[in-house]
């Protein structure tokens, strides 16, 4: 139970992350300056701790060493970029599709890529046959998240290429995890794996927010709220956890868990620390209360099948 239960966590965390990024964003009027912050600012913190812990700096060096004797792939080392990708299409679509499109496409394109990452065996845990519990699962996660942010639809624009933008970003972002995995096993060393990540995901960052100044974007003046900063720690305690736990779960039971973590997130904010306009809504508590039944039962017929 440790594993899904970490897995529950850090979508929970990521919940948080999401409302500590969209404040910034909001804040400074530049969503791409907003993600760099936080990807900077984790990055920050995971080089002090690498080069500062002799086993975190041991790790940097068993990639090293992976790469140039070629038991790691250069393209399996940049899985980071994935993340980058991922806020960098954020940015773009959200204010186009809405929220609420945009976190169903996501969702869908993850499950459906987590079941295939599963079974081509891209993911440190191997092959995963696709089980008719597995897509049960998957289909009834997809299902629940269209529930939970079904208030939101009424508000919500359609534009055929945004939401294939966000497809898109939701099938990299399952192989973003599954190589992560595959890199901390060769590291061995979680914080390590996170940083190469955020190393990759920073530099995509910096090239979509120089395209996007060069074209008359602009950065308004920061916040001095400290807690708004907080969101690249997270995202460090998000990575770093998720590179560890998929060699233990497989991509697609990882996604499901995080995804619930996230509604639950979700909830927890709405109810504790509700933002302007949100309150806790039925949808979202049914559509938490659907993906943790659909996670149990698939987990019930896995089980029996073996």
């Amino acid at each position: 139970m440790l594993y899904p239960l970490l897995a529950v966590l850090v979508g929970a965390l990521t919940a948080i992350q999401s409302r500590l990024n969209g404040q910034l964003s909001k804040d400074i009027h530049n969503g791409l300056a907003a993600a760099i912050i936080s990807f900077g600012s984790g990055w920050i913190v995971l080089f002090i701790l690498c080069f500062g812990i002799k086993v975190e700096r041991q790790g940097l060096r068993n990639i090293w060493k992976a790469v140039n004797s070629g038991r790691l792939k250069r393209w399996e080392v940049i899985g980071g970029m994935g993340g980058g990708f991922f806020v960098a299409t954020q940015s773009i679509t959200v204010p186009k599709l809405g929220v609420a499109i945009f976190t169903i496409a996501t969702v869908g394109g993850q499950t459906v890529a987590s079941l295939l990452v599963d079974k081509l065996g891209i993911g440190p845990a191997g092959k995963k046959q696709v089980t008719i519990p597995r897509i049960f699962a998957a289909v009834m996660t997809l299902f629940a998240v269209t529930i939970a942010v079904f208030p939101d639809l009424s508000h919500a624009t359609f534009s055929a290429i945004a939401v294939a933008m966000t497809l898109v970003v939701g099938v990299v972002i399952s192989f973003q995890q599954a190589l992560n995995g595959r890199v901390n096993v060769v590291a061995t060393r979680p914080l390590a794996t996170a940083f190469l990540n955020f190393l990759m995901g920073t530099f995509v960052l910096a090239i979509a927010l120089a395209i996007n100044l060069g074209n008359g974007g602009s950065i308004g003046h920061l916040p001095t709220t400290a807690w708004l900063y907080l969101g690249g720690p997270i995202g460090v305690i998000f990575i770093a956890t998720s590179a560890y736990v998929v060699k233990h779960m497989g991509i697609l039971n990882f996604v499901l868990a995080s995804v619930t973590g996230q509604l639950i997130g979700a909830l927890a904010l709405d109810w504790l620390a509700p933002a302007a306009h949100t309150k806790v809504s039925s949808y979202l508590v049914t559509g938490v209360i659907m993906t943790l039944g659909s996670i149990l039962i698939s987990r019930y017929f896995e089980r029996r099948k073996a």
